[in-house]
């Protein structure tokens, strides 16, 4: 909870204040009433489902089931909730190639999770450390269910997340506002919460070096949360995300360059697969042509 806090805050401090700049420079930072504050009322209720519902559920399940199976739940769930909720909420329709496409992603984010498990065997301690997953003699059935339920309910939230953002910014909410929304909800929810777990001494006895590098999460998280915002602006819904699971590939790729992990089958087809799904994946224009392939 703290660490997300700190994350979240370094946008809230960055973007406040132009937001403020706007205002009084009469510059509307939100559409006018009704559907301005139709639109701030959703977008506070799926901030803060976002970060209590989501953040906090998959970085428990990390603790459980390990980065190899909670990514590939978080984004299976997340490409085929959006392609739904975009169709069904925002009328964006979804071509059979787009279909084949977040296919081959699916297949791809499975693969790129076994590999995870492919570099050590099984049910030893290297590969309980590599995967971050607690062993089964630690983790019961019912801990276990919960822990495959919070990415699944993190995937289901991160697309209403994204249909949410796709549907205001196309209807004239500033990317600022809405980067600026998601992120003070972290910081209103996550912050008293950590203050009632650790007490504020606790928290202010927080090493420096750790402060450093939740502030250069924090940077990154903003620098990506507005590209992911504009990508939503200029595309689909199901266009971007696509192109947003392709980070689990990059991560794959990145763990053999820095930390010279092995180049296993698993790897290098999940790869090649990712690439495939990207490149397959119909650009809106593409779509707006080729009517008769809709579904």
């Amino acid at each position: 909870m703290w660490v997300i806090c700190n994350k979240e805050l370094v946008t809230v401090v960055a973007v406040g204040p132009w937001l403020l700049y706007q205002t009084f420079r009469g510059t509307p930072v939100l559409p006018p009433h009704p559907e301005g504050t139709r639109l701030l009322a959703l977008l506070i209720l799926v901030g803060l489902a976002n970060q209590v519902g989501a953040n906090l559920g998959a970085q428990w399940a990390l603790g459980v089931v390990g980065l190899a199976v909670s990514t590939p739940v978080i984004f299976g769930v997340m490409l085929t909730a959006s392609a739904l909720l975009g169709l069904g909420f925002l009328g964006e329709r979804v071509s059979r190639r787009s279909i084949l496409a977040i296919g081959l992603l699916l297949a791809a984010i499975v693969l790129l999770g076994a590999a995870t498990y492919a570099t050590c065997p099984a049910d030893t301690p290297q590969a309980t450390q590599a995967s971050g997953a607690l062993d089964s003699h630690q983790a019961g059935p019912m801990l276990l269910a919960l822990s495959i339920g919070a990415p699944c309910l993190a995937g289901a939230i991160y697309a209403v997340l994204t249909t949410t953002i796709r549907h205001a910014v196309t209807s004239a909410v500033p990317i600022g506002t809405i980067v600026f929304i998601t992120t003070l909800m972290g910081v209103l929810s996550l912050g008293p919460l950590s203050a009632y777990r650790l007490g504020a001494q606790q928290l202010l006895a927080t090493p420096p070096g750790q402060i450093a590098w939740m502030a250069v999460a924090g940077i990154l998280n903003l620098i990506a949360f507005l590209a992911i915002t504009k990508g939503l602006q200029l595309t689909t819904v199901v266009h971007a995300n696509v192109l947003n699971a392709s980070q689990v590939a990059m991560a794959a790729v990145a763990g053999t360059l820095i930390f010279a992990e092995p180049r296993t089958p698993w790897l290098l087809a999940g790869v090649g697969l990712t690439i495939l799904g990207v490149v397959l994946i119909d650009r809106p224009e593409q779509s707006d042509r080729h009517v008769d392939q809709h579904v």
